[in-house]
């Protein structure tokens, strides 16, 4: 039987000042559920991305989830995902806030779980093509795209 490689990869985030009650809904009946069962099953592996924002909340509100991650990181079963912190699109912020703003979710990774990220996840998968300068300025080996910016860019 043929090997096939799948990448899969989750993204969870909430906009700045949701309200409480639906991040917290949204912890108890998507994310922790979530990151529960993928601990029965350290055989599948997968990329992970949290926005800052839900970093903060779960460190302020759900310690256990931050604890749930670094245990799936540290057994090798999740790859973490930078990104902008404040989920920012970063083609429209300020040229001098792009590289930070993707340092600035690295450098809460790095503190929070040990490790250093080298994938990215890219808001709203909005593409520019200066980005690479900033996201290579931030550390950042690679990031996900849609199929649709190959399309556009004439690949085939």
């Amino acid at each position: 039987m043929k090997r096939v490689k799948f990448c899969f990869g989750i993204y969870n985030h909430q906009p700045v000042g949701n309200f409480g009650w639906v991040i917290e809904e949204a912890f108890q009946k998507s994310y922790l559920p979530f990151l529960v069962l993928l601990e029965k099953y350290p055989g599948i592996r997968i990329s992970l991305h949290f926005t800052g924002i839900l970093y903060d909340w779960m460190k302020e509100f759900h310690p256990e989830g931050l604890t749930l991650v670094k245990t799936l990181v540290k057994r090798g079963q999740v790859e973490l995902l930078t990104g902008g912190y404040f989920e920012p699109i970063l083609p429209v912020i300020p040229d001098r806030d792009k590289a930070g703003q993707i340092a600035m979710q690295s450098d809460f990774i790095k503190s929070e779980f040990g490790v250093a990220p080298t994938g990215m996840w890219l808001a709203e998968r909005v593409w520019e093509p200066t980005l690479p300068k900033y996201i290579h300025q931030a550390g950042v080996k690679y990031t996900i795209l849609d199929d649709i910016h190959f399309r556009y860019s004439g690949l085939q």
